[in-house]
């Protein structure tokens, strides 16, 4: 089969697809066959080297939706969609033809989603919906969301509202602004590479003087004194990103007086078995319309997966994705 992998890192420019041996379906596996998967930032990761100590060589890719083709009976003929970070990393990932997955992974995608609008889902959403879940978003609060253009900024702020919770939209310019159109949020624009220091009373103001209950901070050092003090007296804040920084001071004396908590999140540790049940939870809230899928960008065949990972290391608007079949 034709696949996207890597015997070594290095730049994406060099990326080739490749023909490799089909894997074997073992009794508690599924074949699927790949319609589309889509590409993140991890995965221009994973190829330039920056998660080292994982086995090469290795079939990149995190996200896919296709459609069961070997397997139980029941299963098959099934239309799926996945996402994991075991995924592309320590076993074979989507940039290929067809994906062997455990059984357990199975999840019906939604029907009203096309293949490339479910791959688009994954990494996204999954990432949100455990950044809202760790940090006890409830119905009622508000949460201020940084890089909320992004894939998982766009999603958080979909989950937000669907817990009834109040979303307040950190973007850079007014087209960042006029992205989030439709979503029901509170944007506050500063631009780039900081904040102005009238944010806190910007955001003040869009809590009635109160703060924010929960912020996620998907960015990294530069946004962390100010998400910090747009927090609310016993706020929480969840970083899950440092792409743009990783170094902060931190003053405990104010952390612990204002019994503020502050949590880590990585979506590696969620293996595909574990993404499958977030996305069941997802499947019927998208199929009602209270989720609506990401924009795509753009399209590409495995042949030209360089293109692809080009576009997305030099951060386009929207998910890629790619098309095995193209």
């Amino acid at each position: 089969m034709r696949a996207i992998q890597i015997e070594e890192h290095g730049p994406v420019s060099e990326l080739r697809v490749a023909e490799v041996r089909e894997p074997r379906v073992g009794p508690d596996e599924v074949r699927v066959r790949v319609e589309a998967a889509a590409l993140n930032p991890s995965d221009v990761g994973s190829r330039l080297g920056w998660f080292p100590g994982f086995p090469l060589p290795r079939i990149l890719g995190r996200d896919f939706a296709g459609t069961v083709v070997e397997g139980p009976s029941d299963l098959v003929g099934m239309a799926v969609w996945g996402s994991g970070g075991d995924l592309g990393f320590t076993r074979d990932g989507t940039h290929a033809e067809t994906i062997v997955v455990p059984k357990a992974s199975v999840a019906r995608r939604p029907r009203n989603l096309s293949a490339e609008q479910a791959a688009a889902v994954g990494v996204p959403f999954v990432t949100a919906w455990m950044a809202l879940e760790l940090a006890g978003l409830a119905a009622g609060e508000s949460v201020l969301v940084s890089g909320a253009a992004g894939a998982v900024g766009t999603a958080a702020i979909q989950l937000a509202r669907e817990r009834g919770a109040r979303a307040i939209a950190l973007v850079r310019d007014d087209s960042e602004a006029q992205r989030l159109r439709g979503n029901e949020v509170s944007s506050a624009r500063f631009e780039s590479p900081g904040f102005p220091e009238d944010m806190l009373e910007l955001v003040r103001g869009l809590t009635g003087g109160r703060g924010c209950d929960v912020v996620l901070n998907g960015v990294g050092a530069p946004v962390f004194d100010a998400m910090l003090g747009a927090l609310r007296d016993g706020g929480r804040m969840i970083v899950y990103s440092a792409v743009a920084g990783r170094d902060v001071k931190l003053d405990l004396l104010a952390l612990y007086r204002r019994h503020i908590r502050i949590f880590g999140l990585t979506t590696g540790i969620v293996g595909v078995v574990r993404a499958a049940e977030i996305l069941r939870v997802l499947t019927p809230l998208f199929e009602s319309g209270a989720l609506r899928p990401l924009e795509i960008a753009a399209r590409f065949s495995l042949a030209d997966a360089n293109k692809a990972y080009a576009a997305v290391q030099g951060g386009v608007i929207g998910k890629v994705v790619l098309i095995p079949a193209a």
